[in-house]
């Protein structure tokens, strides 16, 4: 007979963190493709990187909708608010990094896109999370 050892409640499941935060991926994609959209049709650009240009920098609220944006070095923040929806990320960068992905994580959670049921007890953990992004993020 073939022994098995069980998760215990004090020793978290590594496998599974990295699980969770590549299940989130697909969803990063999606919504930096509709920031990059979003961007473009709202402020009439023939490329969402565009908005880096001087006249669109800083921290501005996109016209028609609840949604604002903030500008940064090679980059965009796209969010309702700071702890809700959106996503920030940079125009030379397909992938996040962990610092972005934590937050994208906390965020979609935060507006419901991420199902807390699933992902709370990781983002509600700092040193969990940070080890699943550690693993799942390897520079490179």
């Amino acid at each position: 007979m073939r022994s098995t050892v069980s998760k215990t409640d004090d020793m978290p499941d590594t496998d599974g963190d990295i699980q969770l935060v590549r299940a989130a991926i697909p969803l990063w994609h999606a919504e930096m493709a509709w920031a990059k959209e979003l961007l473009k049709r709202s402020f009439n650009l023939d490329d969402a990187e565009d908005i880096m240009r001087p006249e669109f920098r800083g921290r501005r609220q996109i016209p028609g909708t609840t949604w604002f944006y903030r500008t940064h070095g090679i980059g965009v923040d796209v969010y309702r608010t700071s702890e809700v929806g959106g996503i920030d990320f940079d125009f030379d960068k397909p992938n996040p990094d962990p610092w972005r992905l934590r937050i994208f994580l906390e965020k979609q959670v935060n507006e419901g896109s991420l199902l807390y049921e699933k992902y709370g007890e990781l983002i509600d953990d700092e040193e969990r999370l940070q080890a699943a992004l550690k693993a799942f993020c390897v520079p490179g």
